[in-house]
């Protein structure tokens, strides 16, 4: 064979097998994975799976908490309490009689952080609003025309439909608990369901929308009660508490009980004791009765551990 006849069969056929390797280009490229690479992905499935159902409910060290809880703060109680004291005045008569305010039960939304030193011990930071109505009973009442030297009316005139305040209450706690899991300290923690007891100590603050009261007052608050904790999985938890809250309330009266005629009229708060030969007395009112507080909190709330 010659040498051009040589080069011409070469040529051609570099053309050939060109001509095959780009028609197969041209199809489904095929994509062989290596049988280690399934095996591989296939244990480590299998490994996850494994660990997932191997997790044992248990309380742990070191973690974060965070929740929001759910409750009825109890303040279906007296908070302000005064004997002949004004709750009514017009143009004709000033009535003054003794006036009892309670609350009623609150509902009490709550926010918690808290961190476990141990297992068994957790520190827990707790802010905390509750939203209520308040009512007021006026008994013992006497009236007298605003006229000078009028005497009183000993016969107690009827109770008006809105002589009696019935009004909002509010209350904001800030406060720092420790909780301790008893039957999980000389244990490993483990189980879904733990008991705890708890307590603490921090600020209340009561606002009333009231006649007789200046402002908001705050108390020092002391708390403890016990409760339940639910561990769903690894990082919700379930927790149903009771809590007993210790304080002293102590509002600060306004100097005028109401500002009529556009503020050109200042009736002062003041209270009218009767002395036995029917006359009676007028004095300004400087400070009000402190009255302790024992206020039940129950509440429900979800809590998350990182």
């Amino acid at each position: 064979m010659s040498h051009k006849s040589l080069t011409l069969f070469v040529a051609g056929l570099c053309f050939l097998v060109g001509t095959l390797a780009q028609a197969q280009d041209d199809g489904n490229t095929k994509v062989f994975r290596l049988l280690r690479d399934d095996q591989v992905a296939k244990k480590n499935l299998e490994q996850e799976k494994t660990e997932a159902k191997r997790w044992e409910p248990r309380l742990e060290a070191g973690q974060m908490e965070i929740g929001l809880s759910l409750g009825m703060l109890d303040l279906n109680k007296t908070i302000l309490q005064q004997d002949q004291v004004i709750y009514k005045y017009n143009d004709d008569a000033t009535y003054w009689g003794d006036v009892e305010i309670k609350g009623a039960g609150a509902f009490n939304p709550v926010l918690r952080m808290g961190y476990s030193l141990r297992r068994w011990f957790v520190l827990e930071a707790i802010g905390g609003l509750s939203f209520a109505d308040y009512s007021s009973s006026i008994t013992n009442r006497h009236r007298r025309k605003n006229e000078a030297g009028a005497p009183v009316d000993f016969e107690e005139p009827a109770l008006g439909e809105f002589d009696a305040e019935a009004r909002s209450l509010l209350t904001v706690q800030l406060g720092l608990n420790a909780i301790i899991y008893p039957f999980d300290i000389h244990g490993d923690g483990r189980g879904r369901w733990h008991p705890y007891l708890t307590g603490g100590f921090g600020r209340i603050w009561y606002d009333m929308n009231s006649n007789y009261n200046d402002g908001s007052t705050g108390a020092n608050d002391l708390n403890f009660g016990g409760g339940i904790r639910l561990l769903t999985d690894r990082t919700i938890s379930i927790r149903i508490e009771a809590l007993l809250h210790r304080n002293t309330l102590e509002w600060e009266p306004v100097e005028n009980f109401r500002s009529l005629d556009e503020g050109t009229l200042l009736v002062p708060l003041e209270e009218f004791p009767v002395n036995p030969d029917g006359s009676f007395e007028e004095i300004p009112i400087t400070s009000f009765e402190p009255i302790d507080m024992t206020v039940l909190n129950l509440s429900i709330g979800f809590q998350g551990n990182f």
